[in-house]
């Protein structure tokens, strides 16, 4: 493939050169979802150095079945992300606890406000943020992939191999498992 058409490339034709063994084509594949990739990992583990490994093992492992995977309706983000989230799940660290940076979106908005606000938007973001890492792993699976990733709930049940309905199921309880938690932790009620 031409390097100045793997930009504009779909997915789907991207798939098909790389499973032929075209370096270039899979390597635009992994520009354009390395960083996805990345954060759902480190979301899950809460180490950088350990998301790094990770990452890498999810390519090299999608590198080596690229030739079996098909475009059944499954995105080939959900495809890479069920690697990843084996890989995640495998790795005997996965639970280990650590402080975790507020994720970008929650420090950009805490700074608009005054430094009070600012200071108080970041503590509860961090408590938030610890609430979630402290639900089950499926439940904090389901939260980083809807609200980190942006999955939709089919996506989500794709990547999961668990019905639409079973997602919302998870994402229900954890959602109010996490308002207890905070409602307990920070003393006040989350809408």
């Amino acid at each position: 493939m031409r390097r100045s058409n793997l930009q504009e490339a779909d997915d789907t034709e991207l798939i098909a050169h790389a499973a032929k063994a075209d370096r270039e084509a899979f390597g635009a594949l992994y520009e354009r979802y390395v960083f996805r990739v990345f954060r759902h990992v480190y979301y899950l583990t809460n180490d950088p150095h350990m998301a790094e490994d990770l990452t890498a093992q999810t390519f090299l492992n999608a590198l080596e079945a690229i030739h079996r995977y098909e475009v059944r309706g499954v995105p080939f983000l959900a495809w890479l992300l069920r690697i990843a989230y084996n890989l995640t799940v495998n790795h005997k660290k996965v639970r280990s606890n650590g402080n975790a940076p507020l994720p970008e979106t929650v420090e950009a908005r805490s700074t608009q406000y005054s430094p009070e606000a600012s200071c108080e938007a970041k503590v509860d973001g961090e408590q938030v943020w610890e609430g979630v890492r402290r639900l089950r792993g499926d439940q904090r699976q389901v939260i980083v992939m809807r609200f980190i990733d942006g999955l939709s709930y089919p996506d989500i049940a794709k990547v999961l191999g668990k019905s639409i309905g079973a997602v919302r199921v998870i994402q229900h309880r954890a959602l109010c498992a996490l308002r207890r938690r905070l409602e307990d932790d920070l003393g006040h009620y989350y809408a």
